[in-house]
């Protein structure tokens, strides 16, 4: 009877370390953490009576290495030093490698033009080692979200429409959308995650793909712009294209490094709101220097709320402020925290 016991105990402990094995490593540990809930939530910043709440940009800001006081943008010490230094909510944008990996960073391409989605995530790390993935930086958010007081640990994530110099065919979107989706939910932070785009089609997708996640149309006064005027301002070419999910809008390649659509009036861009689902549009100084107050209050009007980018001085602040937005990026983070309204 004795040796049965202990036949039993030592088969149930091999399986026992197979299975630990066999799981992957991510897979454990997100498990672990998942146990305890993040506790502040995208509702909540969405509900609250004052306003602006400051949005940290890239992070703690735009950084390429040329300010050694600040970490370099889009990296979990620029996520982390955000949320510390008291700002609820952080922006980073992502990318898409070639085994599918979901990483962190501004731009589709490095400075030498090789294109994030030609690179494994092994070959980009040892290009760029401090490029993290996804999930780390959402996994920084919820660890900091969990032990806050304040509103805080909540995320941006910008989904970039990718570069036609990187994806000629115009072809990744749902990959690109499918995976940062998969991201977000495997980390358990739907409700503490934003998804934005200049892309209003990408937004189309992930309304499809994740409706549960909040979105954010994102606008551009250069998108109000006749091509002759794009090219005099970007110096770069514009080639009108027929795309495949327009949303009765047109779309246009501006050198190889943008693939966005054109608006010919603002109710345009409500009407794109109205299709993509989205609870928030965002704009940048150049458009909101011409629409002002009134296109703010034509967004609440319509139920949603208004953000403004990006404010790099206090004059900018100010000015952005006085229109009525709900939150604000800024790149000078404790400027941004000072200024804010009082977060509960």
């Amino acid at each position: 009877m004795r040796a049965k016991g202990m036949l039993r105990i030592l088969l149930v402990g091999i399986l026992v370390s197979l299975a630990a094995a066999a799981w992957p490593a991510g897979a454990v540990a997100h498990r672990h953490h998942g146990r305890h809930e993040a506790t502040a939530t995208v509702d909540q910043l969405l509900g609250l009576d004052v306003a602006p709440f400051a949005i940290g940009h890239r992070g703690f800001g735009e950084n390429l290495g040329e300010d050694p006081s600040r970490p370099i943008e889009d990296t979990l010490r620029a996520v982390r030093r955000g949320f510390l230094a008291g700002i609820s909510v952080v922006e980073v944008d992502v990318q898409l490698t070639r085994d599918g990996e979901v990483v962190v960073f501004h731009d589709d391409f490095l400075p030498d033009l090789t294109c994030i989605n030609r690179l494994t995530r092994s070959q980009l790390r040892e290009r760029r080692p401090e490029i993290p993935g996804l999930a780390a930086v959402l996994h920084e958010a919820k660890r900091l979200n969990q032990r806050s007081d304040p509103l805080r640990g909540l995320v941006i994530v910008e989904l970039k429409a990718a570069a036609p110099l990187c994806d000629p065919h115009d072809t990744q979107e749902r990959a690109i959308v499918s995976a940062v989706a998969g991201v977000i939910r495997w980390n358990g932070m739907a409700n503490q995650v934003l998804l934005a785009s200049f892309s209003p089609a990408m937004l189309f997708l992930a309304a499809d793909e994740a409706p549960e996640i909040v979105r954010i149309l994102s606008i551009s006064g250069l998108q109000f712009l006749s091509p002759e005027q794009v090219e005099a301002q970007l110096r770069l070419p514009v080639t009108l294209i027929d795309k495949k999910l327009n949303l009765g809008l047109q779309w246009a390649e501006i050198g190889p490094i943008f693939r966005l659509p054109g608006y010919r009036s603002v109710d345009e861009v409500f009407r794109i709101a109205a299709v993509t689902t989205v609870r928030l549009i965002e704009a940048d100084l150049f458009f909101l220097s011409s629409a002002g107050a009134p296109f703010v209050g034509a967004v609440h009007a319509y139920g949603m709320k208004a953000l403004g980018f990006t404010a790099n001085t206090p004059e900018e602040w100010f000015f952005l402020e006085s229109l009525g937005l709900d939150g604000i990026y800024t790149n000078d983070i404790p400027f941004g925290v000072d200024h804010q309204a009082p977060i509960p």
